[in-house]
């Protein structure tokens, strides 16, 4: 197998040296094996309208196992290389939303507020309460409007200071998820913020279960809260606001 990696990457021009791996040896197999299974299905569907759709699946997946890269992954700082047992989203698999707001306060103070996991559901809307076990894990009950409370723990996998930080759920998770908050300082009192999730439901009711706790849309939620959170950073956390408490 590590002999067609070096195919598939000299094929690619030896990009993948440059590209950051943050796929596991086994997952890489399954998109190249996935990836040549549905190239072969492309060629023998000659005069099917589906060819095409197969080619750029496959070639898709032959990439991803070649290079060892996920663009999704990447986006929320997971790399599936670190072999501690968690669940999260396998195979992005999951429902993506992202949203990107521009907060008028400093990076660090952003920062901090989210690591601070159990100020989380003053700005998210669905989020009942968040209770830190530890300095990486924490657990988690949220409520939408159509049921019930889910539950679920999460660990944190990847957090550089003032700029990142990544979670995933762990293992047994009713609600599979993994996230990114990003933060770019923009002027030291000026910062994008921008969240990403991935979400999976466990079982044969995901839609059910999205609905349960989101609504019927999960991506305006997403926009509605940090929305919020920009509201209430410009009130609360900048160093203005400080000086007046």
């Amino acid at each position: 197998m590590s002999t067609i990696f070096k195919t598939l990457q000299n094929l690619g021009g030896g990009n993948a040296a440059r590209i950051h791996v943050n796929l596991d040896r086994k997952e890489r197999i399954g998109s190249i094996l996935l990836g040549g299974t549905l190239l072969a299905a492309a060629f023998g569907r000659a005069r099917s309208p589906s060819r095409w759709l197969l080619f750029g699946l496959g070639a898709g997946l032959l990439v991803r196992g070649a290079t060892g890269h996920s663009a999704i992954y990447e986006q929320l700082g997971i790399d599936r290389r670190d072999q501690r047992q968690r669940d999260g989203v396998p195979g992005n698999q999951g429902l993506w939303i992202a949203h990107t707001v521009e907060v008028a306060c400093p990076a660090p103070e952003l920062y901090q507020f989210w690591r601070s996991v159990d100020q989380l559901p003053r700005i998210l809307r669905h989020v009942e309460s968040v209770q830190p076990v530890d300095e990486w894990h924490s657990h988690w009950v949220a409520r939408g409007p159509l049921g019930p409370a889910l539950e679920w723990d999460a660990e944190i996998i990847n957090e550089r200071e003032n700029e990142l930080i990544a979670w995933q759920s762990v293992h047994g998770a009713t609600l599979k998820n993994a996230g990114t908050v990003r933060f770019d300082a923009l002027s030291p009192n000026l910062t994008r913020v921008r969240v990403c999730l991935e979400l999976q439901p466990v079982g044969g009711t995901a839609l059910l279960t999205l609905a349960r706790l989101f609504g019927t849309d999960p991506q305006r939620e997403l926009e509605d809260d940090l929305e919020r959170f920009r509201d209430f950073a410009e009130r609360e956390l900048t160093p203005a606001s400080h000086s007046l408490n």
